[in-house]
């Protein structure tokens, strides 16, 4: 097995470990944009992710290995929405792919409008992450959301892709 497909289970690995000491890895995410991180997943190689079903077919559901850990600056509006079910079949078969993300699977139930500028993105946030954004977000707070990307979901020529909230700082003021 090549390091190329053993860094996604060490990174989840040190990341559960860092959890369960009440620490969180903020040095192991690379900061980015929002357009950088959806330019890296439309360019990223074939041999990067699966088509669960064929290519030529117009629905496809897309599982990366990589998991990109990023930090991206965006615009809290305070708007939520449970996670639609395509979008929860996806976390659940990218929670499948590796025995130390079973438990991402029941974390992500809600997801968060975010903005940068006028484009808008919806992000599940994992379910103890999200008690704290009453507590200390208020729309239009500024914030670095620690987010991980599972894949997307193909619908023709488009990809819907999912990035999924870890941790998040606020800006301070």
């Amino acid at each position: 097995m090549t390091f190329r497909k053993l860094a996604p289970i060490l990174f989840c690995l040190l990341v559960a470990g860092s959890v369960c000491a009440q620490g969180f890895p903020w040095g192991d995410f690379t900061r980015r944009t929002m357009t950088e991180i959806i330019k890296i997943n439309n360019d990223d190689s074939v041999e990067d992710f699966k088509l669960l079903s064929a290519n030529n077919k117009p629905n496809a559901l897309i599982v990366r290995n990589n998991i990109l850990p990023s930090v991206i600056r965006l615009t809290y509006t305070g708007e939520v929405r449970p996670v639609g079910e395509k979008r929860l079949f996806l976390i659940h078969v990218w929670a499948g792919t590796v025995e130390e993300r079973k438990q991402h699977e029941k974390l992500y139930t809600r997801e968060f409008l975010f903005k940068d500028g006028a484009d808008e993105y919806w992000t599940p946030v994992q379910e103890p992450v999200t008690k704290y954004f009453d507590k200390e977000l208020k729309k239009g707070d500024v914030v670095d959301l620690y987010l991980v990307r599972p894949g997307g979901l193909k619908t023709g020529d488009k990809v819907d892709w999912v990035f999924l909230v870890e941790e998040f700082q606020k800006l301070k003021e």
